[in-house]
């Protein structure tokens, strides 16, 4: 892949992992309510801790906690056809409660529909080339088309508590 940044031309190689297990569950999806911070900028620098911070806090002070809250982020940009700072990102929450939009933070729907999940085990700097090999190797071998959606990840466990090569995060890929 070839782009131009600058006036300087950047030659990219697709990331492979060949030890991906390239066997997704194909879901169906009931739209998802959720509460969110919009962020901007290159993904690897992000504050993700402070959004999610952020999240929380309004959850707290809403008195919104309850089992089943779900962490989603939502990619909304291939950083390899957009340039880092216009990369767009939507952390989420997923809460079974009723939520209103206060300040900064919004309320969203997480449209629901067929998608490909992807169970990966690892560090999420690895998360970059998991997505190369679906879209360079699954895809075009599985015959499923994508949708017009954002991919999103659903993380099971957190770098605070789990060992890196252990976190576990769920990869879905809106298909028709």
């Amino acid at each position: 892949m070839v782009r131009t940044i600058q006036k300087r031309i950047i030659i990219e190689k697709q990331a492979n992992i060949k030890t991906l297990q390239l066997a997704p569950k194909l879901l169906t999806l009931e739209p998802k309510q959720a509460i969110y911070l919009n962020l901007t900028g290159d993904y690897q620098t992000l504050d993700f801790c402070s959004a999610w911070n952020k999240l929380w806090q309004y959850v707290k002070e809403n008195k919104l906690f309850s089992a089943g809250i779900e962490h989603i982020v939502i990619y909304h940009d291939d950083p390899k056809v957009t340039e880092a700072d216009k990369l767009r990102t939507d952390i989420c929450l997923v809460l079974p409660k009723k939520a209103v939009p206060k300040g900064e933070i919004g309320v969203k729907t997480i449209e629901g529909g067929k998608y490909a999940m992807f169970l990966y085990q690892g560090s999420y700097e690895h998360l970059s080339a998991v997505y190369d090999t679906i879209h360079t190797k699954w895809l075009p071998e599985s015959g499923e088309k994508l949708r017009n959606y954002p991919c999103f990840e659903k993380y099971l466990n957190h770098p605070d508590n789990t060992a890196l090569e252990k976190l576990k995060t769920e990869i879905y890929i809106p298909i028709e």
